[in-house]
């Protein structure tokens, strides 16, 4: 404001200078002065003048520059605006001095449709005609060695002032960036078309190899892969989950009467029958040849049970389909849970894999549950064929599987229990250490688990065993021994199962071994193993009592039992019973 001001009134007083020299010299010369005076005269209208005319010119240079200083101000301002505006609001439309700016096609009259700028207003010709119309300006610009202020239409369409120049540059500057941008946009948009179409080449790519091509059911990398997710949902939210897994029985015998194509399509039938009978929220596989596998997440063995045997009365309809009697198609059904069964993936494989096996012991075409062992009777080679199963099978799995044997041996879970405690207890007071008072504990649920060879018949027989029977019932440490060969994680409880039945007086079996001969686990083992057969109800006599079972046991001191882990026995064992029977009332 002041500076504004002061160039005003310098104009002013320009004006009023030279007006007051005027003034000056008129009264000089109408006052008669002599020749001397003219000087004077001029001197007294000179000064002024002179002053005058400087203020004037001073203050019409100070008012351009206020001007133009104001007018790069508010140009500053629009750019300023207009660029907030144009990236904001992505439109790059950005007329800044004139609402229409001539082009190459209006200045020069030019009909040519196929220029790329003919019809288009805002379109600087300088920017996307080129070399299209052979100009020179256009040439050079092309070559990006021109100068677009040289061009005739340029200079036709802005003014030649410096502000105007300005605003034609920020207008070229704004149709390149819109031009890039379009330019992008269109990359953008077929890279997305691309990206689009590569992923739906993968999805069916991984469908592909995600998929047995015979049944169209899920293959076994699948398989494994889905086992894995559902066993970590159900071990995080503490759900269960059972797998089922089925074979067909003499399946070989199908290709080999009907061809490799008939047995096919028994497969191809079998895995639509699946699909079609599971819920939404289970998963069936093909696992591999004739063997499949459904997941069913919360449910339990129970409940996969009932649906197995449902399922079972279906398979007839492949036989059906296929043309083939019913007596061909023989279907086993193997059933392993979490937790009840096995507490990892390898185990709840382990598991299901053996519980086909029962199915088979089982006459075939039969449902089998892991955990229920009953009517199963083994033959010849079976105690091998479960041994391979059990090889990936963890602690849990193997201790739900002498569960199931103890169920058959109709020995009452209660006693193994107090047992069990016992065991710790006389653990702690021989010194042992955790890893060997855990190995005592373990041996004293697992040490019977041999007489899964022996037939269910045999241990649940009345009467009094045959010699044959006897014998067999003999060799279940051996089998013990041998069927927990693969169980990697218990390998320092083979020498506990195996010579539990040794006694001190080295009338025992397997190897007739005496005295501290027996390894001290194996030795615990038959003490809690004989007293535990002596409170159950046996074939040939009726459970001892508490105080009966310890009599016998002293009686057997230093001739079936080592007799100073039987005092130790009996300290113990009256306490555990004691407290069982102050718990029980």
């Amino acid at each position: 404001m002041n500076t504004s001001f002061t160039g005003t009134k310098a104009c002013r007083l320009g004006i009023g200078g030279i007006l007051l020299g005027a003034i000056l010299g008129l009264l000089v010369l109408l006052s008669g002065v002599p020749e001397a005076g003219w000087s004077i005269a001029l001197g007294l209208i000179g000064a002024p003048a002179v002053v005058g005319v400087g203020a004037f010119l001073v203050g019409r240079s100070q008012d351009r520059l206020l001007r133009n200083n104001d007018a790069f101000s508010k140009a500053k301002a629009r750019f300023s605006s207009l660029t907030r505006s144009a990236i904001s609001e992505d439109d790059w439309q950005v007329p800044l001095h004139d609402s229409h700016v001539p082009t190459c096609w209006q200045a020069k009259d030019c009909q040519s449709g196929d220029c790329p700028a003919y019809g288009k207003h805002h379109i600087r010709c300088w920017l996307l005609a080129g070399t299209y119309c052979r100009g020179e300006t256009q040439g050079t610009f092309a070559q990006k060695l021109g100068d677009c202020t040289k061009c005739e239409v340029y200079q036709e369409s802005v003014d030649r002032g410096s502000i105007d120049e300005i605003a034609e540059d920020f207008n070229c500057l704004m149709w390149t960036v819109r031009e890039k941008e379009e330019i992008l946009a269109k990359t953008n948009d077929k890279l997305r078309i691309k990206y689009s179409e590569l992923d739906e080449l993968q999805k069916k790519t991984q469908e592909i190899a995600y998929t047995d091509t015979l049944t169209g059911l899920p293959n076994y990398s699948h398989f494994m892969m889905t086992l894995k997710k559902e066993m970590g949902r159900a071990k995080r939210y503490g759900r269960a989950v059972s797998l089922i897994a089925l074979d067909l029985d003499n399946f070989k015998h199908v290709n080999d009467r009907y061809g490799y194509r008939k047995g096919d399509q028994v497969l191809q039938i079998l895995g639509k029958l699946l699909a079609e009978e599971i819920r939404d929220c289970d998963y069936a596989a093909r696992y591999g040849s004739e063997k499949f596998v459904i997941l069913m997440p919360e449910t339990d063995g129970a409940g996969a049970v009932t649906f197995a045997e449902r399922l079972q009365t279906k398979t007839n309809r492949v036989a059906e389909d296929t043309e083939l009697p019913v007596s061909a198609i023989h279907l086993n059904i193997g059933i392993s849970d979490f937790p009840d069964c096995a507490a990892d993936i390898d185990s709840l494989l382990s598991a299901s894999d053996s519980a086909l096996l029962f199915a088979q012991r089982k006459g075939g075409n039969r449902v089998s549950y892991f955990c229920d062992l009953s009517e199963t009777e083994f033959r010849k080679g079976d105690l091998e064929r479960l041994e391979s199963r059990l090889e990936g099978a963890g602690l849990h799995t193997i201790r739900a599987l002498a569960d199931a044997v103890d169920a058959t041996d109709l020995y009452p879970s209660v006693h193994r229990a107090i047992l069990v405690q016992v065991a710790g207890d006389m653990a702690a007071k021989l010194g042992m250490d955790n890893k060997q008072t855990d190995c005592l504990a373990l041996a004293a649920c697992l040490h019977d688990i041999g007489k899964i060879g022996v037939p269910a018949a045999v241990l649940q027989k009345q009467q009094k065993l045959t010699r044959e029977e006897q014998e067999l019932v003999r060799r279940h440490p051996e089998m013990g021994g041998q069927l927990l060969q693969e169980a990697k994680q218990i390998q320092n409880l083979v020498t506990a199962i195996l010579y539990h039945h040794e006694r001190w007086d080295g009338a025992g079996y397997p190897e007739g071994l005496r005295g501290e001969q027996i390894p001290l686990m194996a030795r615990i083992v038959g003490i809690l193993d004989a007293y535990r057969a002596m409170r159950c109800d046996r074939p040939y006599r009726k459970a001892l009592t508490v105080t009966d079972a310890i009599l016998e046991m002293r009686a057997g001191a230093g001739s079936q039992f080592d007799p100073e882990l039987v005092e130790l026995f009996v300290e113990m064992v009256q306490r555990e019973e004691a407290e069982e029977l102050r718990h029980a009332v």
